[in-house]
């Protein structure tokens, strides 16, 4: 039987699954061995398909709906500023006003989601996002609360794990 009540979400976490232009050591001394970025909070996500109606001549109502391109995309936040994670978006723009190449890297996102029914385990579900790439950063400094970096991304595919609730 499948999980059919609310959820949760009590986890994410942030992986760095492409350090392109990063060198072993420097990787490492960012991020350890794991490339774990940090955890993340406050995730949007929405998928976007584009349906392409084909109306016959005459008719009203379209004969056909076809499938189109699929988007994947979203925003997290994050409650400190990350000045590798910036590093990281701007590449050698970081270092030098003007660079040859613009190499950008990819993420994977781990979302854990629990219904808080089940004991013994972390979560019923984990919602998978990879080939995560963020198109914008930025924070707001608010004056007697936490400041929070918030990022836009868009990514490749998304997997659903669901665990089946014992019957």
């Amino acid at each position: 039987m499948f999980n059919t009540d609310t959820y949760f979400g009590t986890d994410g976490v942030l992986t760095l699954s492409d350090p392109v232009g990063l060198k072993g050591e420097t990787f490492t001394g960012y991020f350890g061995e794991s490339g774990t970025v940090g955890r993340l909070q406050n995730v949007t996500l929405h998928v976007t398909m584009a349906i392409k109606p084909f109306y016959e001549l005459g008719t009203r109502s379209p004969k056909e709906l076809r499938a189109g391109n699929i988007a994947i995309g979203g925003t997290v936040e994050r409650a400190y500023i990350n000045g590798a994670m910036l590093k990281l978006m701007l590449g050698e723009y970081a270092e030098s006003q003007e660079s040859t190449g613009f190499l950008i890297p990819s993420f994977n996102m781990k979302l854990t989601l629990d219904n808080m029914k089940t004991e013994g385990e972390e979560g019923n579900s984990v919602l998978a996002v990879y080939g995560v790439i963020f198109s914008t950063w930025q924070f707001n400094l608010p004056e007697d609360d936490f400041i929070l970096e918030k990022l836009n991304f868009q990514a490749h595919r998304i997997a659903v794990e669901d665990k089946p609730m014992p019957g």
